[in-house]
């Protein structure tokens, strides 16, 4: 039996210690908050459950993630059928894209432009330096300008052009206008545009991970962030909270620049400025209560321009079918910002007023209002800035040296990916163990290295 000490309970962390302890090993789990799941969590506002922001489990999950996740879940998992629109031209527009919906409600300018881009794209010179450079290289300058670039500022916080075209391999999956194609004819059909969702909100998935680490014998230690890890020749020494363990091996999922400034003995100069270099935006969520029990049949809006402040507006009720409160309702709407700006310093009443406007600027429905109430979440967007990337390989490097202390999950490896992207890394790394006491380096390096495929599914 081999000790392991997880940091962080966010789904790769738990998916670790699950599959670890299956596997035979002693694992403890420290999560610096008051409760698991960190942004794939859920939790109550009037009794009704809520998420942090939008959230869906993907039917492209791997089949093995797959099983285990509806083995705990039971009839709880709900296949579902996305019901979501974009704003595109000031129009509405059904998301997941369907292609007699966007000949209806598109521009015919827009078709025109985007068909001239098509047959110019071989004659082009490309480029993938910049986010901007590798979505018009792809789909053409037409659906870079009017979606893609405005969009990536909204979320990242600096134009598409200054963007490394990494950020882009990472979150657009179409690779061709062919490839766009093939998914509009594919969400035509009710079934090309389904996803998989539990009854008690996207939190429930980790709640149930949670319960399998504690029946396997893990043990789960909440509102204890870890405040040091030190690495020895043969065993690690950590400190969270009020307890101190030395374990045989240390597997975090805290930011990598996080791990920089708790770690002994302490990187050096080269990695600290490496970390101090990288930024991440942040988000507020605001959650207005609404005196309904609808606001609209759909799941969420899209909303790419830079008119709104908001990103995207959800209504958690409409993910699921389950036994939620009839009598109101709430909308989740999701605002990216640096962390200490303005938006991230608003009182509730002022995030809630920011969102109204942006409602009455859609010309949505007048919802009838209640009170807001906010999450504020400081780690959601790394940003590939084209300036610190080779900032960011040094990190990475770093992570990959650090011996018996192995970073993972979205945040150690500083990406975007979805939940079966993070679940995949939690169950691999621990598969790279085994039954054995040590962990394989070239099936972990491999495991690695197929993370850096993964793009983020919308």
């Amino acid at each position: 039996m081999t000790e392991i000490a997880i940091v962080g309970s966010g789904p790769a962390g738990l998916m670790a210690a699950l599959r670890a302890l299956e596997l035979g090993h002693d694992v403890e789990v420290f999560e610096g908050a008051p409760s698991i799941g960190g942004m794939s969590g859920s939790f109550e506002i009037n009794g009704l459950r809520v998420d942090y922001g939008s959230h869906r489990l993907h039917p492209s999950t791997p089949p093995h993630l797959l099983q285990r996740i509806s083995e705990l879940l039971g009839d709880d998992l709900q296949s579902r059928e996305r019901n979501g629109r974009i704003r595109l031209y000031d129009r509405w527009v059904s998301f997941p894209l369907r292609t007699t919906n966007m000949i209806r409600h598109l521009p015919l300018s827009f078709s025109l432009h985007s068909g001239l881009d098509i047959l110019k794209r071989p004659f082009e010179k490309r480029s993938d330096l910049t986010f901007e450079d590798e979505v018009t290289s792809r789909l053409g300058k037409t659906v870079a300008s009017e979606f893609y670039s405005p969009y990536a500022e909204k979320l990242w916080g600096i134009s598409a052009d200054q963007l490394d075209g990494e950020q882009a391999r990472r979150r657009v999956s179409a690779s061709s206008p062919l490839a766009i194609i093939k998914r509009l004819v594919k969400s035509s059909t009710p079934a090309g545009r389904t996803f998989l969702y539990p009854k008690k909100g996207y939190g429930q998935i980790v709640e149930v991970i949670a319960n399998a680490v504690i029946d396997q014998g893990g043990s789960i230690h909440l509102d204890s962030p870890v405040t040091e890890i030190r690495s020895e020749s043969n065993t690690c020494q950590i400190s969270a909270g009020e307890k101190s363990l030395t374990v045989e091996h240390v597997w975090s999922t805290a930011p990598l620049t996080k791990l920089t400034e708790i770690i002994q003995p302490k990187p050096d100069k080269g990695v600290l400025s490496a970390a101090s270099s990288l930024r991440v935006r942040g988000m507020v969520l605001a959650y207005l209560i609404l005196d309904q029990e609808q606001y609209t049949e759909y799941d969420a809006h899209y909303l790419p321009s830079q008119e709104t402040r908001i990103a995207r507006l959800s209504e958690p009720k409409n993910y699921r079918s389950g036994e939620d409160p009839e009598d109101f309702t709430i909308l989740c709407a999701e605002i990216p910002c640096w962390v200490n700006d303005d938006v991230w310093e608003s009182s509730d009443q002022k995030i809630g007023e920011i969102v109204i406007s942006d409602i009455q600027k859609l010309g949505l429905p007048n919802p009838r209002y209640v009170e807001t109430r906010t999450k504020r979440l400081p780690s959601v967007y790394p940003v590939f800035e084209r300036e610190t990337m080779n900032d960011r390989e040094a990190l990475l490097m770093w992570g990959e040296s650090l011996g018996r202390i192995v970073p993972f999950g979205r945040q150690g490896f500083l990406v975007p990916d979805n939940l079966h992207h993070t679940l995949g890394m939690g169950w691999d790394l621990a598969e790279s163990i085994g039954g054995r006491g040590e962990v394989d380096r070239v099936q972990w390096q491999s495991s690695i290295n197929s993370f850096k495929e993964n793009i983020v599914e919308d």
